[in-house]
């Protein structure tokens, strides 16, 4: 919403302008933190450099990651791509973390959408894979699952358990 100021008008008007269009200090998104930014990136498929991942080495590293996922799912929705949202991030004991995916432009009841899925599924789990940040992710025994969803309708889910990134660089 632009904001038109004139000289004669600026003391009063303009000065209220900015203070209805400038977001109040609270809400600005918080920055995340290294090992939140590592996590998204296993979903975008940008790596992160492998920063913060030292937090797993410690003994909490199960807490670590479910502190890293709160602050993915305050941030939700996340826009990864014209039609993907990151909406939510959970952590199950076992070091799993769950990623939930809302896509939209798709049915997923339709016959050609789950045969293109099931077509397209190894595919997005070499994808997953490339990422260097997953395969040390793996090797500190981080599961990764990711549940693509449209609406409430489940589309497809990808398990990337710690030796799966292994096992599809030696296929």
């Amino acid at each position: 919403m632009p904001v038109s100021c004139s000289i004669e008008k600026w003391p009063a008007t303009c000065v209220l302008g900015l203070l209805i269009v400038a977001p109040p200090a609270g809400f600005a998104a918080q920055p995340l933190s290294d090992l939140a930014r590592l996590l998204l990136g296993t979903v975008s498929g940008k790596p992160s450099g492998m920063s913060g991942v030292t937090r797993l080495t410690a003994r909490d590293a199960e807490r670590q990651l479910s502190l890293a996922c709160s602050e993915l799912a305050r941030s939700a929705p996340i826009v990864l791509d014209n039609s993907t949202r990151l909406t939510g991030c959970a952590v199950r004991p076992g070091k799993v973390v769950e990623f939930q995916l809302k896509v939209s432009g798709v049915d997923p009841r339709r016959d050609d959408t789950k045969k293109f899925m099931a077509f397209v599924r190894p595919i997005l789990e070499r994808g997953i894979c490339r990422n260097p940040d997953v395969p040390l992710l793996g090797k500190l025994g981080v599961t990764l699952d990711y549940r693509y969803l449209v609406g409430q309708e489940p589309l497809v889910a990808l398990h990337i358990f710690p030796d799966r990134c292994a096992e599809k660089a030696e296929t």
